[in-house]
């Protein structure tokens, strides 16, 4: 399995996890102190969207602001509230298609350019690998956090 691979194979892992945890949730179950299940997923679509715009600039080797300029927690705030007004099916359908155009972008990254170092959308740095890694394992940690607040309403 080469890197590209492995990177799809872990981000279908973890959507596997999280799809495991929606199933078992009310979509507008609280799930932490501000955010029901809807709002993870427009969370996490949020940053698929910063991905996607990243990947994208750095794939054309444009620099371009940070979809987080303003900080991850206003960032996480914009991604939740521009939202808002949508269905739970939309936001359903919409956290499924960011992260397949995430995995096809993947796909498209240059092999020179896997290996570069850039700018990630909530800072700091890293290859395309790192900063695919941190997203997933961050779905993950979601997905077990959500997961224990299902199982202790019970």
């Amino acid at each position: 399995m080469n890197e590209r691979e492995h990177i799809i194979s872990e981000f279908e892992k973890s959507r596997e996890r999280m799809r495991a945890v929606v199933a078992k949730a009310d979509s507008h179950q609280t799930i932490y102190p501000r955010w029901t299940m809807k709002e993870v997923l427009d969370h996490i679509s949020g940053w698929d969207d910063a991905m996607i715009s990243v990947l994208n600039a750095h794939i054309s080797g444009v620099v371009e602001d940070m979809p987080s300029v303003h900080g991850i927690d206003a960032y996480n705030a914009e991604t939740v509230s521009t939202r808002e007004a949508l269905p739970y099916e939309h936001s359903l359908r919409e956290w499924e298609a960011s992260r397949e155009v995430v995995k096809k972008l993947i796909l498209e990254v240059p092999d020179e350019k896997m290996k570069e170092v850039f700018p990630f959308p909530w800072g700091g740095s890293g290859n395309v690998a790192d900063m695919l890694r941190i997203f997933y394992e961050h779905e993950e940690e979601h997905a077990e956090e959500i997961r224990g607040i299902i199982e202790k309403g019970k």
